[in-house]
């Protein structure tokens, strides 16, 4: 190695922590003997002669500091003669004389890397060792005064309790989940736990678990230990001595009668039993309790069928499954309930923490369905409502996520939305009507038995035009709808109060027009605002009639005309047109060509 060349090796032989005083003028009044080892004893008396020319400055103003900088990294040369790389961390600034003292730590990077990959190696190890025992673990900080009870379940924390010691106790003794002689056992693990007793085991009945449900015998056994090198915490393991046979008895058949078979997670009875249950409970128990119910599925799962066949659809569904359940870990329940429709309970999470989770969630579930078909554009939707704010039964919470999960799919799929009052309003009261409040959007199903009753009205010559355009346009919340014929295509009906006379639209026969309409015939526009530099004209003709967005959909009718069905929206209020839009407007407007141009109704 050339002189004072940077060493970026691992040297497991070289301390990876030494202490050392520096003065006002960079001497090195104190070092410990591992400082020596590094530096050398024949070292510089001024250390910033040690660090390398690049990293003087920086340095010199870190040391000059007060303890607000408590962190510098530098090249330093140690006494090989080589260059490594040194985090130093200021511990404290004191006066001796007149003398300005800064006591220091260094720590080498390179060292203190490897060293983590080492510790982190065995903390993964000890985690899958808490994953597959049965035992809650319990935490206790003396200085936040906070108690954590918790486990591991797919590698991931699942906590069942984190308040203050001292509400945790209330509540255990008011609930009567601790009572008798037990109170007193139970009044000595308190004291146990809050004055950091070394070591201590404690043996009750209770039903603290299980938050009144039943009475386990537990065992608690616990330890304190120094964490920062000034404060101490409480540790410990929760036995249940009798768990193994209940949970025995509990999970006997699990795989038949509580899986679903594509997936391996739940089956729509028993997530939903089980979620059902869980809301019950915390209703009883904890109204405070922070839950969310979350119903999410897979945006446009019908083309992947179509693409790529059900089979591929099956493997599909099995790595969304997958993911999902990675995702959600030990914070709550997961279960299919149909198809490409998933549910999902997420537990003791704060609004903060869900929106964090669902990004990340959201993220890796592309990650996983494009592993699949890296060429196909996976995504998904989800609909979220929060236990208390939004209802505490099952049957609530699940139509109103149902009912978030469709305004996502409204909103343009790919994006999750948690149901807020001020901006959705009341989907409960307006959902008796299947309209969703202040959105004018009806749930799928009610579209598709709209368009059809539509189309079997006016073919059998039951409802006229103007009624079929009347019914759209206050069911649909569309502004204006306007029907054209013919090579110039001239207005035949129409209706909406637009700003001018709508008389013909003949630009959407023009040749570079006519690319925008796709095989269906539909072309759809979500802002106008995209046509000015191609079809300027046609981008003023709109925006003089008030329109922001449209639909538009090409027929040919039975007398040989072509026809073309616009649906406008008015305004600045721009619409995602969604598939359900498209697929059940293109079912009417089909059923009203073939009726007009047949001439089986005015």
């Amino acid at each position: 190695m050339r002189r004072y060349e940077l060493d970026t090796s691992y040297q497991g032989n070289m301390p990876n922590e030494v202490e050392f005083t520096l003065d006002n003028r960079y001497v090195v009044k104190i070092g410990d003997e591992r400082f020596y080892n590094l530096m050398g004893e024949t070292m510089l008396s001024a250390f910033n002669g040690l660090v390398h020319p690049d990293d003087v400055m920086g340095f010199e103003q870190f040391i000059n500091s007060d303890m607000s900088v408590r962190y510098c990294i530098v090249r330093c040369l140690i006494k090989n003669a080589s260059y490594r790389w040194m985090l130093l961390v200021k511990k404290r600034i004191y006066e001796v004389g007149t003398d300005r003292m800064v006591e220091l730590v260094a720590q080498d990077i390179i060292v203190i890397s490897n060293d983590f990959d080492m510790y982190y190696h065995r903390v993964r190890k000890y985690r899958a060792i808490i994953n597959v025992i049965d035992e809650k673990i319990f935490e206790y900080d003396p200085v936040s005064g906070m108690i954590t009870i918790y486990c591991y379940r797919n590698n991931k924390s699942e906590i069942f309790e984190r308040t203050s010691l001292k509400e945790w106790k209330e509540a255990c003794i008011t609930k009567g989940f601790v009572t008798g002689d037990d109170a007193v056992q139970f009044e000595a693990l308190c004291t146990a736990i809050a004055s950091g007793m070394n070591n201590f085991i404690v043996k009750l009945s209770s039903s603290i678990m299980s938050k009144g449900e039943r009475v386990d015998n537990l065992i608690f056994r616990g330890q304190s230990l120094l964490a920062d090198g000034e404060n101490r915490i409480t540790v410990g393991v929760i036995s249940e001595p009798d768990r193994r046979t209940r949970t025995v008895q509990e999970y006997v058949g699990v795989d038949e009668a509580k899986l679903d078979l594509a997936t391996g997670i739940y089956n729509k009875k028993t997530v939903t039993d089980m979620i059902t249950d869980d809301i019950n409970k915390t209703a009883v128990s904890d109204r405070n309790r922070q839950m969310f119910l979350m119903i999410l599925d897979i945006d446009n799962f019908k083309s992947v069928n179509d693409s790529y066949g059900h089979y591929f659809g099956d493997e599909v569904i099995k790595a969304f499954a997958d993911s999902l359940k990675l995702s959600v870990g030990g914070r709550g329940i997961v279960g299919r309930i149909g198809g490409d429709e998933f549910i999902v309970l997420i537990k003791d999470v704060t609004i903060e923490e869900l929106r964090i989770m669902l990004k990340a969630m959201r993220k890796g579930l592309k990650v996983s369905l494009a592993q699949k078909q890296p060429e196909y554009m996976f995504s998904t939707s989800i609909g979220i409502a929060q236990f208390g704010k939004d209802g505490s039964d099952f049957e609530t919470l699940f139509k109103i996520a149902d009912a978030a999960l469709y305004i996502a799919k409204e909103k343009g799929k790919d994006r999750y939305i948690i149901y807020d009052y001020n901006k959705h309003g009341d989907i409960l009261a307006d959902m008796k009507h299947d309209i969703a409040f202040g959105s004018g959007f009806m749930k799928p199903m009610a579209k598709y038995e709209l368009a059809t009753n539509i189309v079997m009205k006016v073919s059998l010559g039951m409802m006229t035009v103007k009624e079929v355009l009347s019914e759209l346009t206050d069911k649909l919340n569309i502004h204006g709808i306007s029907i054209y014929s013919g090579n110039d295509m001239e207005c035949i009906y129409s209706t909406g109060h637009y700003k001018n006379n709508v008389i013909e639209a003949a630009y959407v026969n023009d040749d570079k027009f006519v690319n925008h309409f796709d095989e269906y015939g539909v072309n759809m526009v979500n802002n106008i605002a995209s046509l000015t530099i191609e079809f300027p004209e046609v981008f003023r003709k709109l925006r003089d009639n008030n329109i922001c967005s449209f639909l538009q959909m090409k027929a040919d009718g039975a007398d040989g005309k072509e026809y073309m069905v616009e649906f406008d929206i008015f305004g600045t209020n721009r619409r995602k047109w969604s598939d359900t839009d498209v697929i059940m407007l293109r079912m009417v407007v089909l059923g009203v060509v073939n009726a007009i141009s047949g001439q089986l109704t005015d």
